[in-house]
């Protein structure tokens, strides 16, 4: 059954950066390739050119209030207004909890509503007292609210049946291996003589408890740190006052396109220090490249990276800089680490492809129209 499907909540298509705009490109491509009418509702802020198509996806452009705290809502606000206004579609899909909030526009007229929780995003350290409490309602209306539910990782489909009952859908992110197929140098980098931080700078991730274990090291490899900086420009300058202390710490900013693939390929060993995560895309993304990988020892991180009581990565303690400095060390110098990262790169392209991903979402799209029908 070929549907017509509304996807909101996120900047836009194609993604330059965020979990959220990955996840929903790749899904609406692959959604739109097995037949289905989508259209991406993009900010106008995030796509200058405003093409009217992706690659088979049709976008809408809408515009936004450029602030921390309502850029989300008040796109998400008139995307919903203008999807239900056009009646044209079978289902809207919400991503994120922030846009939650408006899903029960839809709800109020009977149109087959789903939403994706992609992370606890109340828990990020950007926010602030009266932030947090719209995102936990959120939530609350993500989990409750909408016809289906569907969460990224088994840690959140934990806490939202815990917290709020009901019965959310695990769907986990994909990952595209041709995406690293085509790669470009990295001017100032040599294949194996760095290590790869790849993310947004913001608090949850870690990086500056990374930038201070990494300090402590006598390592001869330079700390790549890869990524863009959003709302969070007092805390990127934190970084670059830390980074600035040893020469051998390279910020490089957003790397896209075959710089990136470059970079995932030929890095020695790649770190994720996050202390929040939904489904971490890069984790993904290294384990495609067949990485070694050493990650904070959150359950989001060990999920992606457990088989059968295995874990095919290092971990420290999240947070702990001393036992990070010292893990840095170790997984450097692991003569195990290159199999571990094979054992890994099998585990991934088996477990995370896009077609079972998509078949999944369908039926629940099938399933929420069910219940409104």
């Amino acid at each position: 059954m070929s549907l017509k499907i509304a996807m909101m909540g996120l900047r836009g298509i194609p993604a330059t950066h965020g979990g959220i705009e990955y996840t929903a490109e790749a899904l609406s491509l692959e959604l739109a390739d097995r037949g289905h009418d989508v259209t991406v509702y993009a900010r106008n802020a995030y796509a200058p050119s405003r093409d009217a198509t992706y690659r088979g996806v049709k976008l809408r452009y809408l515009p936004q209030l450029d602030t921390k705290h309502l850029e989300a809502a008040s796109h998400t606000v008139l995307a919903v207004l203008d999807a239900l206004r056009m009646r044209r579609f079978d289902v809207l899909h919400i991503h994120a909890t922030g846009p939650a909030l408006f899903s029960v526009l839809p709800r109020l007229v009977g149109t087959p509503t789903v939403v994706t929780v992609h992370a606890l995003d109340w828990r990020r350290e950007k926010w602030g007292p009266m932030a947090r409490g719209a995102l936990r309602a959120g939530l609350r209306i993500a989990a409750t609210v909408p016809d289906r539910t569907i969460v990224v990782s088994q840690e959140l489909e934990r806490h939202l049946r815990e917290v709020f009952g009901g019965d959310p859908v695990h769907i986990p992110n994909g990952i595209d291996p041709g995406l690293f197929e085509a790669t470009e140098p990295v001017e100032g980098l040599e294949p194996g003589g760095f290590l790869l931080f790849l993310g947004r700078l913001v608090p949850e991730k870690g990086i500056h408890t990374l930038l201070r274990a990494f300090a402590r090291t006598n390592l001869r490899q330079r700390l790549v740190i890869a990524g863009p900086g959003t709302h969070s420009s007092q805390y990127v300058r934190e970084l670059e006052q830390l980074a600035a202390r040893d020469p051998r710490v390279t910020l490089l900013g957003p790397v896209y396109g075959p710089q990136k693939a470059w970079l995932l390929k030929n890095a020695a060993l790649m770190v994720n220090p996050s202390t929040l995560e939904g489904m971490p895309i890069v984790v993904l993304e290294g384990g495609a490249c067949a990485r070694p990988l050493l990650l904070s020892d959150i359950p989001e991180h060990l999920e992606v990276v457990r088989e059968n009581g295995t874990v095919h990565a290092a971990t420290f303690p999240v947070g702990n800089e001393t036992a990070l400095a010292q893990e840095l060390e170790l997984a450097v110098a692991d003569p195990h680490a290159p199999a571990r990262g094979e054992a890994l790169r099998r585990l991934v392209l088996e477990r995370y492809r896009w077609g079972t991903i998509a078949e999944s979402t369908e039926r629940v799209y099938e399933e929420a129209l069910r219940v409104r029908a």
